[in-house]
């Protein structure tokens, strides 16, 4: 009975170790973040690369837990400087300089998370839903989604071109790599 007792003692042990969560950051340099704004005249995207993310997962990356996401405003690039620039006035990117989200639920079906969480821009908190797909690769895990949000949601009125506004809904598409 001992014996018993001790190899479920033992079994209950091993098996918590492995449950362990840990913590991943994504690699900046295959990470990136971007946002798609649409006008009637033309449309564009800002990129940025300075995505800084951890996620708490098994030791083999299979199960994520959660997720930290932040962005600097500024870093965001148009590959049109007076956009960029009109973007950091919009958004008051001195006075609100990030974007983060932080996520309070994940479900995972095979390789498809579902996420609930916060977003956290221009000084507003709100929650969202989004769908994002994990890769693994070896030992590297890749994270893929794409979400939309309006700018009214966070007290951002959308800016003009020739005297007519943006659309109010803008799209973010991320890929973080752990």
């Amino acid at each position: 009975m001992k014996k018993l007792i001790s190899v479920l003692l033992l079994s209950l042990l091993l098996s918590s170790a492995w449950a362990q969560q840990i913590k991943f950051t994504a690699d900046k340099k295959l990470s990136s973040i971007t946002y798609s704004m649409y006008h009637r005249l033309h449309n564009w995207e800002g990129i940025s690369r300075e995505l800084n993310s951890v996620i708490l997962a098994d030791a083999a990356k299979n199960t994520i837990t959660q997720v930290a996401v932040s962005v600097k405003v500024s870093s965001f690039d148009s590959k049109n400087a007076n956009r960029d620039s009109h973007t950091m006035e919009v958004t008051e990117g001195l006075k609100y300089p990030n974007i983060t989200f932080s996520s309070t639920e994940i479900q995972q079906q095979g390789d498809q998370l579902f996420v609930k969480g916060v977003l956290s821009f221009h000084g507003v908190n709100r929650n969202i839903n989004f769908e994002a797909l994990r890769k693994k690769s070896g030992d590297k895990l890749e994270v893929q989604g794409t979400f939309t949000v309006k700018m009214s949601q966070f007290n951002i009125e959308p800016p003009t071109l020739l005297a007519i506004p943006t659309n109010d809904e803008f799209k973010i598409s991320f890929k973080a790599v752990y």
